[in-house]
């Protein structure tokens, strides 16, 4: 994978980029103005004053989204082909809700959370703002109630053409420790993910409007 190249004259700047950078799992480096950047090949990250010094392949750190893991997924968009830009969300329903997030086929991101709009909430956001070729959520289907409740709001929520699948999660809470720092139910989500399923299909309700 091409790796992130951070280039600025401007001190603030760095500090800001390589911050953010390091609350995510990208690999970069980081250049002096004065050294040579392929930027047809390498993707630059800079601050938005910069951008015009650069050609190809820059991002100003200014356009990406506060949060590390969406910004993650921000940045891999750029770094991958179209065609592995899959999106792939398992998610173990509960008293407590594990999700697990794939994107071009590594983890970007993992959380246990106990409320169901919370979950929907960030969901959103990460395909909202993650440019992807395919979404594809897997839901356990443990805990019936909030299965439905789950694949309710997020079949209200987004794109018809959006695969939303019920799963049978079976033995998905068992194994191997997996992750290291991963929480059961996020480990039992990941599981999930990767289990085939069938579609939830209902009739979309009207679309939330921001209020």
């Amino acid at each position: 994978m091409r790796i992130i190249k951070v280039v600025t004259d401007d001190a603030n700047t760095y500090y800001d980029i390589v911050s953010r950078l390091k609350r995510t799992h990208l690999r970069f480096s980081s250049l002096s103005p004065g050294q040579v950047v392929d930027s047809a090949h390498d993707l630059v990250l800079t601050g938005k004053s910069e951008v015009p010094v650069f050609g190809g392949r820059v991002v100003a750190i200014e356009d990406l989204n506060k949060d590390p893991l969406i910004m993650e997924g921000q940045l891999l968009s750029r770094l991958l082909d179209s065609s592995r830009r899959n999106l792939l969300i398992g998610i173990d329903p509960g008293s407590r809700i594990g999700v697990v997030m794939f994107y071009g086929g590594r983890e970007l991101g993992a959380l246990t959370a106990n409320l169901a709009d919370e979950v929907v909430d960030l969901l959103v956001m990460v395909v909202n703002d993650v440019p992807h070729s395919s979404l594809s959520i897997k839901i356990g289907s443990g805990h019936p109630n909030s299965s439905l409740r789950l694949a309710r709001l997020l079949r209200e929520r987004l794109q018809p053409s959006d695969s939303i699948e019920i799963v049978d999660e079976s033995g998905t809470s068992a194994g191997k420790r997996g992750t290291i720092g991963a929480t059961r139910d996020e480990r039992a989500a990941g599981r999930i993910a990767f289990r085939k399923g069938v579609q939830f299909i209902e009739p979309a309700l009207p679309r939330r409007t921001p209020s």
